[in-house]
């Protein structure tokens, strides 16, 4: 089932405080808020809130969860003081309800109306010195913004060598992104990018495929030559054995 996610940026220096104030390293702290709809089943709509601090993701809020996690040491601290905080407890479950379950059909409706399908295109970058190489894996003309890009390599996700650029608007309603692979390749590698979007019913794989060099290219030449050569010779063959056939018949 498609997956429509509804984005509200919010800079909050605190939970009920907005303060969009910024300093010369950037935001003090930052709130991302959204909801992840799966379909118009209200029961079903996921309240989720992304917690930075200082540019580095502290702690997570999931409503299907029912509490914040958090992923640092600082973060694992406000969490659970968080989650011992009933105030904190109904304000997340008022919150999904106001912002997001209150606007199941306004979020179907300008959305769906909008919605594109990424255009991914898979290559190689221009070669540099070494035996590395560098995949760029470009997602195109998609809205909403949100989009995971990942890249599996033999069937196993890769984090190590991957990098992203920012989301960037096209100037209209729509974004491109790139994600950058660099590994070392083997001759038996299977890498693919892998595109999660709402407009998309499931992952998307795109696979490289892993280029032939002069020596393989050689190869398979000369093995395309001597099969068609040997057929050639099956035919001659065939050919003659029914021109015989044929005369030993007429003798008889």
């Amino acid at each position: 089932m498609k997956r429509l996610t509804y984005l509200l940026f919010l800079c909050l220096f605190s939970p009920s405080v907005v303060d969009c104030s910024a300093d010369e390293n950037g935001y003090f702290m930052l709130a991302d808020f959204w909801c992840a709809v799966y379909s118009e089943e209200r029961e079903q709509v996921e309240y989720i809130i992304d917690w930075y601090f200082n540019k580095e993701f502290t702690m997570q809020y999931n409503s299907t969860v029912g509490n914040w996690t958090g992923f640092t040491p600082g973060g694992l601290i406000t969490a659970s003081l968080s989650n011992g905080d009933r105030h904190d407890v109904l304000q997340r479950i008022l919150e999904r309800q106001l912002i997001c379950v209150n606007n199941v059909d306004v979020m179907f409706n300008a959305t769906e109306e909008n919605m594109a399908e990424p255009s991914i295109s898979l290559q190689e970058a221009d070669p540099g010195s070494g035996n590395d190489t560098m995949l760029v894996c470009s997602a195109y003309d998609f809205y909403p913004k949100r989009i995971k890009m990942t890249w599996h390599r033999n069937g196993q996700e890769v984090t190590e060598g991957v990098t992203f650029s920012d989301v960037a608007t096209n100037g209209d309603w729509t974004y491109h992104v790139h994600s950058y692979l660099e590994f070392t390749p083997e001759r038996q590698d299977r890498v693919s990018c892998v595109v999660e979007h709402a407009t998309l019913w499931k992952p998307k794989f795109y696979e490289w495929e892993f280029p032939l060099n002069s020596s393989d290219k050689s190869y398979l030449t000369g093995g395309v030559g001597a099969l068609l050569l040997g057929g050639v010779f099956l035919t001659l063959g065939l050919i003659q054995y029914r021109r015989k056939s044929c005369h030993f018949s007429s003798t008889l």
